[in-house]
């Protein structure tokens, strides 16, 4: 049989007997070559289509694929000959082809013959290696002397070549480049010798492990060793195996004939299995491996299946005897079984009846039940987000297997069987709740999650026996009440729908932060409370400043008076707070009752707590109201007591004689208070301790799964050890103590200055009027204004704990940093002089290495080949590697050759050298200092190479780019580009595009001499030295521009590899992580030896053979490349090139077939290949597995399902999940072993699993993660901002989270243990829109259900992150949505009611808590906006007292005047103060990068970044994140829609328009800015004070921001040709659609309230995406009810402006007093009733002449609306100048009353449009017919009336919001082109976004002579118009307020715009 050189997993297809035979390959049901698009009943519109660009990674909004140049000039060269074919076992008729079983496809050839290992135990030990080992003081150390006269080869490694004369160790250029080879030529030419031979052999190496006979080589036996062709070694020493492959191979046949399995999945699957196995033998037994292998699956003590058996309590599973019997009955069956001895049915018990089961099994059953999970886990598709379902069908397939039907079966099931009755109706079921079908396709239903049964909701329903007791048939009957071994033929008759239900309702409302963290509010609202009422004294005590020593009133000689004690009065009203607690847990579990199901027995554990939580509130309040009117003192006369005065003149008298009764009462009433407020605050303490669900819950022995939640599998957390709970405690403890005794000072006792002159103040009601409010409005503004600072005062309480939560976190991980040294300031930092060293001890595996080897001879290797890698990537010059590299001198002693170390390892010690070993501050230095600190942290110890488990690299790739084409890296991407990505990535990397072209000229030099051309060298030094010169720089003018002089695809390839290899693109990612196979050969190289010596020494084939088999026996790379069969040409060239450079890459993919019979739904197959795949006569390869899905796949959002549906040919024991934008380094490659020992698996246990004696098992660890370098930083400062915060988050916030069981999943570069995620449900979640962020699903649900997860410190990956400002915030927008999607759901109630305090704190704010942060953030500054309105209206109303006050004089009220004056001196300081704690929450977030650059980096390098940032202008960027991070969820809360938002990660170097980004960031910031910005006005025009100065600046940021990152934004000609397109903008659309236009932002806009009319959706356009309607319940609080609340909240504020003029208004007008509220609301709605009239007017227009002049006037429609919207801006210029004249030209309360009109405008658009407007049409039809009169052929049918009038309610609409627009619009344009002026600003600006110095600053655009002709002529024409809209601007605003003229209205206009009707 002729062989290939196979790959990856598909590499091992080798089996021995019959299974040698299988087709790798069965094509099911049809050809996979042919393309049925057109057939999809998906397609646009449908869920997910996997070829849909917002399936999942939108990133993908652009692909421009067009490379123009074809490098793919030769095919794939493919060995040997097709295989023999026989027909497999499985021979029975197909269930999935409607011919049955279909030809079977060629057989995958075999692996050349691998040698295997059979070796004695090695069990020695390393002696310790001193110091002196190292040292390059030590000179010349000398081979062992049993190297003879062979040399030392450090270079080996790079000197080996293949077959096809590759280098062995070609990197990352895909064998064109030839540096290694010329670098080692350079440095030995300086050598007085060359290298003849390699290291010769040592003695054989000993076992890791006690148990080493199989799977090991024994270099000393070459004959075992050349007759050893095992595709499994580990699993194939007869003597040690349990169960042959073969006996392995027909358990597989057995299952797949008795279920109906799928041919390529039983394949799949036994790969799968025995890889595990291999994988597991390989570091112990194989009967262990096996034991341990059932144990992990199915029967250990932390199996998912073990877990889901006691739960669903299964040992009572006696169906006999319940056929019999009334299904009410079973529950008190149950009761009766363990009844009489309650041992029988507790935790205990089970184990001990459990483990005898699984202790009695033969290994052939062990192996079948793994087996049979894995058979079925295969083919389950989307069923595998499922654990505990697929758990049921495995009990129901484990008890048909046994049954005797099923043994004496001999007709083998269809093929399909298991996928069509099984699979099928569940998946069918999950479908149809997600989707239906409209017009032939799926359509993504309106319902919300509440409605949605989701695969949560599936999956809980197997939780439980009565959950197991719904599953029903057609007739009601049971599934469960069927003997055990007839549910699997009976499964395909169940009633899904009938069975499901839901088991937590996802409601989108807020009312889950009241239930999930209601532990939050109570330890904030009730605390503040105490403060608030202990220091606010004068609410209850009239004589409190008569107890200040400094107070004079009533004092006699200098004494103070005796004063009556009111404590009881402040601890009553201060315990009356404390009902607070009880009322916020009264409402969680109010709202509680809505999420959860409502059955009896949730509902009345709620209604209990319900009930206990009244009680405690009643017995916290009652006493209150007997306290408080017998609390005052009756020693003192306190009738007299004036206490509305705002202080009292004289003492209180004492009584001589007080009533007896009533002192005793008194003294009762003192006792009751400190009962009272002792009782309060303890169950405060309480209730913010205990976990909301574990509250009265009563404890019981026996098992019952009745409950709010299974704790079994959402409240099984990891217990923490006790120095990480210390740990735990320590913070929260120091957080809560300086939280508190700051909060106190700082915010509490500052604020009772303003609280009691706000308190106190009164204004004289007949001072001031109102017609309809007469004085109460008035009489009541003091404590209207109290109200809201209170408010504020409580919001920023809530924020000062996360400020000193980022404080003590940092604090507390910076101090970890210096304990897990992996800081820069540890005195232990010699790690340079120390690596070889610890290479040696950390990085190798030598304490299993029999003969001691010179340490330095084992770590020159690994040294050399990190030194070269970083050449290969053109980091390093060649001067840097020589003075790098290890090197072989000839010594001075016999002239032996010795080996010198480099210089480098002790440069750092000594200041002698003074040399430049790498570029400073390169990506070489960065790496190599990391290598060396992280190896100074502790690391667990390696095992030998052959001993290490098997891992699989996973990365899910959509559209991202593959490889850049030539194309894109040398031409602008589009008009507004002014550099080429090739520039710009040379101007960021000089120094390795220099050693990249010298690499180049040594190639073309190279390639010159072998056609026997004279070099250009050669040519140029025959001429003389000037003309040489200038030869030589004209010939290498095209190196240093473009990369190459020839276009040759060698050359034109590397150009690409490189820009390639430093942008995000997925052959950065896959040639960074193959980097662990060259760890892996080179360390197998290293640690052994005697088989290089055995195998020829370096460069022999024979070498090379064994090192690629072990590559590939422990690693494998799968992408899963879900639209491969879409690819466009350029897509397919890329991939095709990945395959070739990397054969053994994986590739998974989707293949649609047509569907069998007409009308039915077509097939999906998951399918397999590499770059060993034989090639097809259509030139595709073939797959190795083929595996029919159940459907589509992509139900969700698009990654997860791709990773689901790939995840199957994965193998090993762990994945490391990746993304398409990663890299990783050979450096950090060889730290594998390390991080994979993090999982605690290296050490196998010495007895089985199942023994009475075993010891109990470890809390499994489930993810391991790791640190994160991004890559990006450098990309200017959004790039470094972005990058600042992931690797803040990703190290520094990790770090501690990890340490104290916060850390939860976060998707890359975790790794994650492959059985306990698989059996748990996957490494992620997938319900469309509620898993958005899909990855920290996987990690709540291994929280939750007892996985440790793990952070590593010395391990890091490469991370791209967003590098401009719209993908920044277009990321942060999609973890906003997504966080809106996740406080929705079930894990955070989990999680939130359930942790103990502290991990629930760690949990919040590490979550959460950092978005609930953001919204206080912004809500505190509208808050703030509020406030201050109200101050500057009362200091502009009522009389302010003269003089400066000090409050701090007890004395002080006698001293205000005027009399009844308002004191505004503490309202002042309040400012002041809030201003600085606003200030502070935001600036905050630049300490945890500061202080990790601190740790890690130094002091210079942290102030230098931080600088850096600052001075381009980063804290502005924060407030605009902020704000999106705000909008974003408060979006997503109240309309849902969250979907996958592409970033787009290229180099943002392109110009965008104004008006995109206006259209942008609107809705998010704009219109929100310009708001407060209206506030800020008022406030500044009414009360300046300086400190608002920071509130200017942030308010501006949220509308400036978007533009200031904008490239070239302030370049005066395109400024001014922005303007002209801003112009054009507002008014295209509207003779014909036009989607870049503002008409169809504002429908966008709108259609989000409204969604699209379903009837018409299928001729939607593409673009817009489907968006069904907002449900109103979800709106109503935060769209309908807080805009009412705004604009009441501002004509309160406006009346009262007007209040006191009114008293003489009212004079003059004989009695009538005016009403402000009619004016402001006749201000507000007059446009809006013109609007009507002029929209209505104009329609009856254009339906008369529209049709008509279209003919000759084709922009007819934009004509008409361009005059409308025009009357519409003047008429409100018009309405602002009345205003102006109304309040007699003062600016103040005319900005007030403008402010009236938008807020009040707003909140009736708000009411409109989310109450009386209908859907929209998906085209913008009626838009176009309304504007042009064409009403006629847009299939409007009956409709055409009832839009009319929608349409002319959306008209009046958008003439309001046209007319903002246009205001704001103006307002940032004049604003931004005061900076167009400044000399030299695009070059000023470009250094601040880009980072590059002056001298390489971007070019200016080239343009023609015509071109520039054009754009001056339109520059001058729109500056002119632009300078004329500023004049007309500022006369507006500066000539009313210059001029004053005497404009006198109508008597009655003024009368009626008064309200005096």
């Amino acid at each position: 049989m002729a062989n290939h050189n196979g790959g990856g997993s598909g590499s091992r297809r080798q089996q021995q007997g019959q299974y040698d035979n299988v087709p790798p390959t069965q094509y099911l049901g049809g050809s996979p070559h042919q393309n049925h698009a057109e057939n999809d009943p998906y397609g646009e519109g449908a869920f997910a289509d996997y070829d849909r660009p917002d399936s999942f990674d939108v990133s993908y909004y652009t692909r421009d694929g067009d490379y123009a140049d074809n490098i793919y000039m030769t095919s794939a060269g493919h060995n040997g000959a097709a295989a023999d074919h026989h027909e497999s076992n499985g021979g029975g008729p197909s269930l999935l082809s409607p011919d049955g079983p279909m030809p079977q496809g060629p057989m995958m050839a075999d692996l050349p013959p691998r040698k295997r290992r059979h070796g004695k135990n090695r069990d020695s030990d390393v002696e310790s290696v001193s110091d002196s080992a190292y040292s390059v003081r030590s000179s010349l150390v000398r081979t062992p002397a049993s190297h003879g006269s062979n040399d030392i080869d450090i270079f080996g490694a790079y000197r080996a070549t293949t077959a096809n004369g590759m280098s062995a160790e070609d990197g990352r250029y895909a064998s064109y480049a030839p540096s290694t080879e010329s670098l080692i030529h350079m440095i030995e030419n300086k050598k007085t010798y060359r290298p003849t031979g390699s290291v010769t052999s040592f003695s054989r190496s000993a076992s890791w492990v006690s148990n080493g006979n199989g799977g090991f080589i024994d270099f000393q036996n070459t004959d075992a060793f050349q007759t050893n062709d095992a595709p499994y070694p580990a699993w194939s020493d007869p003597n040690q195996i349990p169960l042959s492959k073969e006996e392995i191979e027909d358990v597989f046949r057995d299952l797949t004939a008795k279920l109906g399995f799928q041919q390529d999945n039983m394949r799949n699957m036994y790969d799968a299995m025995m890889t595990m196995l291999d994988s597991r033998a390989s570091r112990m037994s194989p009967t262990m491996a096996l034991l341990m292998l059932h144990a992990d699956y199915i029967g250990g003590d932390h199996a998912n299946y073990r877990r889901w058996y006691f739960s669903a309590q299964l040992d009572h599973d006696t169906p006999p005897i319940r056929e019999h019997i009334d299904p009410k009955q079973q529950h008190e069956l149950l009761e009766e079984e363990g009844g009489d001895d309650p041992k029988k049915d507790t935790p205990t018990a089970f184990v001990e009846k459990w483990r005898a089961q699984m202790n009695s099994m033969s290994q052939y059953e062990r192996a079948r039940q793994i087996a049979l999970w894995m058979l079925l886990w295969g083919e389950a598709g989307n069923l595998r987000y499922t654990p505990e379902l697929l758990c049921f069908i495995f009990k129901v397939a484990e008890d048909y297997i046994k049954s005797p039907a099923a043994q004496q079966r001999v007709e083998p099931a269809p093929e399909g069987e298991y996928l069509c009755n099984i699979v099928c109706p569940l998946y069918n079921f999950l479908r149809d709740e997600g989707y239906e079908i409209v017009n032939g396709k799926f359509l993504k239903r309106e319902c919300d999650h509440a409605k949605t049964i989701g695969y949560d909701d599936v999956n809980e329903l197997f939780w439980t026996p009565e959950g197991l007791r719904l599953i029903k048939f057609d007739d009601k009957s049971l599934l469960m009440d069927v003997a055990p071994h007839e549910r699997w033929a009976r499964m395909k008759d169940v009633n899904w729908v009938k069975s499901f239900r839901k088991t937590y309702k996802e409601r989108r409302t807020m009312w889950h932060f009241m239930t999930n963290f209601s532990r939050i509010w109570v330890m904030h609202v009730t605390v503040y409370w105490y403060y608030i009422i202990y220091v606010a004294n004068f609410i209850y005590d009239p004589f409190f400043e008569m107890h200040d020593v400094q107070s004079t009133v009533g004092k006699t000689n200098g004494t103070i008076p005796d004063l009556p004690n009111q404590d009881a009065k402040r601890y009553t009203l201060m315990a009356a707070g404390g009902a607070l607690a009880p009322l916020i847990c009264l409402v969680g579990t109010l709202a509680e009752m809505t999420f959860v199901p409502a059955n009896k027995h949730t509902q009345r554990a709620l209604w209990l707590r319900v009930l206990l939580f009244a009680v405690i509130l009643g017995a916290d309040v009652a006493p209150s109201f007997w306290v408080w009117p017998n609390g005052n003192d009756p020693n003192f006369d306190m009738d007299k007591v004036n206490y509305d005065a705002v202080y009292q003149s004289k003492a209180p008298t004492k009584l001589k004689n007080p009533d007896a009764n009533a002192l005793s009462t008194w003294k009762a009433a003192y006792a009751v208070a400190i009962v009272q407020f002792i009782y309060s605050v303890l169950f405060t303490i309480f209730l913010s301790l205990m976990p909301p669900t574990l509250m009265f819950k009563p404890r019981k022995k026996n098992r019952n799964s009745r409950g709010l939640i299974n704790r079994t599998f959402a409240g099984n957390f990891p217990p923490l050890k006790i120095a990480a709970r210390s740990i735990s405690l320590s913070l929260w403890g120091a957080i809560f103590l300086c939280k508190y005794v700051e909060s106190y000072f700082f915010l509490a006792l500052s604020f009772k200055d303003p609280f009691r002159w706000l308190y106190q103040f009164r204004l004289d009601p007949t001072k001031c009027t109102e017609k309809f409010l007469n004085s109460n409005l008035c009489a009541n503004q003091n404590y209207i204004t109290l109200a809201f600072m209170l408010l504020l005062d409580l919001v920023l309480f809530f924020l000062d704990t996360y400020l000193w939560y980022v404080v003590w976190n940092t604090i507390f991980s910076v101090a970890r940093s210096f304990y897990l040294g992996v800081s820069i300031w540890t005195p232990w930092r010699n790690v340079f002089s120390r690596l070889p060293k610890r290479i040696y001890a950390k990085i190798l595996a030598t304490a299993d290495m029999e003969v001691k080897y010179k340490p330095k001879v084992l770590c020159s290797q690994i040294w050399n080949a990190v030194v070269i890698s970083m050449y290969r990537e053109h980091l390093l010059s060649v001067d840097h590697v020589q003075k790098l590299l290890y090197q072989q001198v000839t010594s001075d002693e016999d002239g032996k050759r010795t080996l010198k170390p480099p210089t480098f390892f002790v440069s750092q010690d000594d200041s002698a050298f003074d040399q430049e070993f790498y570029p400073s501050h390169s990506e070489a230095e960065r790496r190599i200092s990391f290598f060396a600190q992280s190896l100074s942290s502790v690391l667990p110890e390696p095992v030998p190479v052959e001993n290490m488990p098997t891992f699989t690299v996973f990365t899910p790739h959509y559209s991202e780019k593959v490889l850049m084409s030539l194309r894109e890296i040398i031409r602008e991407s589009d008009q507004y580009t002014r550099v080429t990505v090739l520039e710009y990535l040379k101007a960021l990397h000089s120094d390795e595009w220099d050693n990249f072209v010298k690499d180049t000229k040594i190639l073309a030099e190279e390639n010159s001499s072998n056609f026997g051309q004279a070099s250009a060298y050669g040519q140029a030094f025959a001429q003389d030295a000037d003309k040489a010169e200038a030869k030589l720089k004209t010939d290498d003018l095209p190196f240093y521009t473009i990369g190459f002089k020839s276009a040759a695809p060698e050359f034109t390839l590397r150009t690409r590899i490189w820009a390639s290899l430093r942008s995000q693109t997925l052959y950065r990612t896959i040639s960074g992580f193959m980097n662990y196979a060259k760890a892996i050969k080179l360390l197998y190289r290293v640690e052994n030896p005697e088989m290089v010596h055995l195998f020829g020494g370096n460069g022999s084939e024979r070498l090379e053979q064994e090192l690629e088999r072990m590559a590939r026996r422990k690693f494998k790379f799968v992408v899963a490349m879900q639209r491969f069969l879409k690819f466009n040409k350029d897509e397919r060239e890329a991939s095709d090139f990945l395959l070739r450079t990397y054969p053994d890459l994986q590739i998974s993919y989707l293949e649609e077939m047509p569907a069998a019979e007409e009308g039915g739904q077509p097939r999906i197959y998951s399918c397999l290949i590499d770059g060993h795949s034989e090639m097809g006569a259509d030139g595709r390869r073939k797959p190795y597995y083929r595996i029919q899905l159940p459907g589509n796949p992509i139900l969700g959002d698009g990654k997860s399902d791709n990773q689901n549906h790939s995840i199957i040919f994965t193998r090993g024991e762990y994945l490391q999940l990746i993304d398409a934008n990663q890299d990783n380094y050979l450096e950090e490659c060889i730290k594998i072993r390390n991080i994979l020992g993090e999982f605690e698996e290296y050490n196998p246990p010495t007895v089985s699993p199942y023994s009475p004696a075993a010891e109990p098992q470890p809390t499994p660890v489930a993810i391991v993660g790791a640190r994160e370098f991004i890559f990006s930083e450098n990309v200017g400062i959004l790039g470094d901002v972005a990058a600042g915060k992931e690797a803040t988050f990703g190290t520094l916030t990790q770090r501690i989270m990890a340490e104290i069981g916060a850390r939860l999943h976060y998707g890359h570069p975790d790794f994650v243990n492959f059985i306990f995620m698989t059996t748990r449900g996957g490494i992620s979640k997938a319900q469309k829109g509620l898993h958005l962020n899909e990855d920290i699903y996987a990690g709540m649900n291994s929280f939750t259900r007892g996985g440790r997860i793990k952070h590593t410190e010395y391990f890091q990956c490469g991370k791209g992150r967003d590098l401009g400002f719209c993908s920044t915030l277009n990321f942060i927008t999609k973890i906003g949505t997504g966080m809106g999607e996740q406080m929705l759901s079930r894990e955070y109630y989990w999680l939130g009611t359930q942790l103990p305090l502290d991990r629930f704190l760690t949990f919040y704010y590490a979550h959460p808590g950092f978005h609930i942060n953001n919204i206080m953030i912004m809500s505190s500054v509208q808050l703030f906006m509020i406030c201050i309105m109200f101050i500057g209206a009362m200091n502009i109303t009522v009389p302010i007292c003269l003089g400066d006050v000090d409050m701090t004089n007890p004395n002080y009220a006698r001293d205000l005047k005027p009399a009844g004056c308002f004191l505004i001196k503490p309202i002042g300081d309040w400012i002041k103060r809030t201003t600085l704690a606003i200030l502070l929450v935001l600036l905050i977030a630049f300490l945890p990068l500061f202080l990790q650059m601190l740790t890690e980096q130094g002091f210079a390098r942290a102030i230098s970044r931080l600088g850096k940032q600052f001075l381009s202008l980063s804290p502005l960027y924060e407030v605009q994140v902020t704000q999106v991070y705000f909008n974003s969820l408060m979006t997503n809360m109240a309309y849902g829609g969250a979907r996958y938002i592409g970033t787009g990660r290229g180099f943002a170097t392109s110009r965008l328009s104004f008006s995109t980004l206006f259209s942008r960031f609107s809705d998010s910031s704009i219109y929100f800015g310009i708001r407060l910005m209206l506030l800020l006005t008022f406030f500044s025009a009414a009360y300046w004070k300086w400190p608002v100065l920071y509130f200017w600046i942030s308010i501006a940021a949220m509308l400036i921001t978007p533009f200031l990152y904008n490239p070239h934004q302030f370049v005066l000609t395109d400024f001014i040709l922005d303007y002209r397109d801003w112009l054009r903008w507002l008014g295209a659309g509207n003779s014909e659609s036009n989607t870049n236009s503002w008409i169809s932002h504002c429908r966008l806009t709108r259609i989000r309230i409204t969604g699209y009319k379903r009837k018409r959706l299928g001729e939607r356009t593409p673009t817009t995406g489907f968006i069904s309607r907002a449900h109103k319940a979800n709106i109503f609080f935060t769209e309908i009810l807080l805009p009412l609340v705004m604009a009441i909240i501002m004509l309160v504020s406006y009346m009262f402006m007007h209040s006191i003029t009114n008293v003489a208004e009212a004079d003059k007008n004989n009695g009538q007093v005016n009403s402000i509220l009619i004016r402001a609301l006749i201000i507000s709605i007059a446009p809006v009733v013109v609007n009507f009239a002029i929209t209505i007017a104009f329609f009856f227009v254009s339906f008369s002449l529209g049709p008509c002049c279209a003919m000759c006037l084709p922009q007819f429609g934009k004509v008409i609306a361009g005059i409308v919207h025009t009357i519409a801006v003047v008429i409100y210029i018009g309405v602002f100048l009345l205003l102006w004249i109304l309040e007699d030209w003062n600016l103040t309360p005319t900005i007030m009353g403008l402010i009236c009109q938008v807020f009040v405008e707003r909140a009736i658009f708000a009411i409109l449009q989310h109450l009386l407007l209908s859907r929209e049409f998906g085209e913008d039809e009626t838009n176009v017919a309304w504007w042009t009169g064409r009403w006629y052929g847009k299939g409007m049918g009956g409709w055409a009336f009832t839009l009319t009038m929608r349409e002319w309610m959306c008209k009046v609409i958008e003439c309001s919001v046209f007319t903002a627009d246009v205001f704001t619009g103006h307002i940032i344009l004049f604003f931004l082109s005061v900076f167009t002026l400044i000399p030299w600003i695009d070059k000023w600006h470009s250094a601040m976004l880009f980072w590059l110095r002056p001298s390489r600053q971007i070019r200016p655009p080239i343009y023609s002579l015509k071109q520039r002709k054009q754009r001056r002529r339109s520059a001058i024409l729109y500056g002119v118009l632009f300078i004329l809209m500023f004049v007309i601007f500022l006369g507006i605003i500066i000539a009313p307020q210059a001029l004053k003229p005497d404009i006198k209205l109508p008597d009655t206009i003024i009368k009626y715009l008064n309200g005096r009707f």
